[in-house]
């Protein structure tokens, strides 16, 4: 799925029984909506979701709206998600936010599928 332009693409794959969401590009208030969509079909159907964010270039509130609905969601229907996020200026919006406290947010992707299969 591409938003706004190409502005944010979001794609999906299975590894180790895992649903990985990737989202690159921006996840702001142009693009969350789109993104949002994917997110919440993926939580209904998948008790493990991954977010991998590291081709994620900018984070608004809007985005981070949207990882915390999907971490609702996917608890709501059993599951549950972790966030990959490499990117250290992505990392700190997260941290500033404090979604960190509710999300497990990994800077290693075998971290955060590790996490995902425990």
């Amino acid at each position: 799925m591409t938003t706004n332009e190409s502005a944010l693409t979001v794609g999906e794959s299975q590894r180790d029984g895992i649903c990985v969401i990737s989202i690159d590009g921006r996840l702001d208030s142009q693009t969350t909506t789109g993104a949002q969509s994917v997110f919440t079909e993926a939580a209904k159907t998948h008790p493990r979701i991954l977010l991998d964010c590291a081709g994620t270039t900018f984070l608004s509130s809007s985005g981070l709206r949207a990882i915390v609905m999907t971490h609702r969601s996917a608890c709501d229907n059993g599951g549950r998600i972790a966030v990959h996020v490499p990117s250290p200026e992505i990392m700190k919006t997260i941290h500033i936010s404090g979604i960190q406290k509710m999300v497990a947010i990994h800077s290693n992707m075998a971290d955060a599928i590790a996490a995902l299969k425990a």
